[in-house]
């Protein structure tokens, strides 16, 4: 069996992923009692019924450690005005405590929130999977909060993107079959 990790399979596919462009989330937790941001784009829904939230991270990151020892995990939803505090959580290499970006009262969550995010979804861990050099965690959701609308910041060839406009692209099902020719 081959290895990814091949250098003929690894550039192309790293490449291949950095053009699918994902939302930007901070996933917060606690280490020693103060809160930690580590930025990430690897995020999703898992279900609605029950509600559950999967992050993956790197398996020796600092997050990920705080994470499996406390069980717990928030995922802020970062809007086009916090590119700062993403590239904050996203510095390779130096500390992610994040009393600055977080708010002192945190209405109700038991994971750290970032202020002025999109949204807040406040996490128990479920169940963790390793997969290769990252461990995925899927959270039970245990409080959702969604602030004013605004627009999301985007990941999108290894940089932060704005959305200029959101809009709708409806494209019929003759459209897409003949995209498909």
């Amino acid at each position: 069996m081959r290895s990814s990790s091949q250098p003929e399979v690894a550039g192309p596919f790293r490449a291949a992923m950095s053009r699918l462009a994902a939302g930007v989330v901070m996933v917060t937790c606690h280490v020693g009692q103060r809160p930690w941001g580590l930025t990430v784009s690897a995020c999703c829904s898992v279900s609605m019924d029950p509600p559950l939230l999967l992050v993956s991270l790197g398996r020796e990151t600092t997050s990920a450690r705080a994470i499996t020892d406390t069980g717990r995990f928030g995922v802020a939803l970062l809007g086009d005005h916090l590119v700062d505090v993403a590239r904050f959580g996203a510095a390779q290499g130096q500390p992610k405590f994040a009393e600055e970006h977080c708010l002192d009262d945190a209405a109700g969550s038991r994971s750290p929130v970032v202020a002025g995010a999109l949204a807040h979804v406040d996490c128990a861990v479920r169940e963790t999977v390793d997969a290769g050099d990252h461990r995925l965690f899927i959270g039970d959701v245990e409080l959702a909060v969604v602030h004013e609308r605004d627009r999301p910041l985007v990941w999108c060839e290894r940089t932060f993107h704005r959305l200029d406009e959101l809009t709708e692209h409806a494209i019929t099902e003759e459209e897409t079959w003949q995209r498909q020719i």
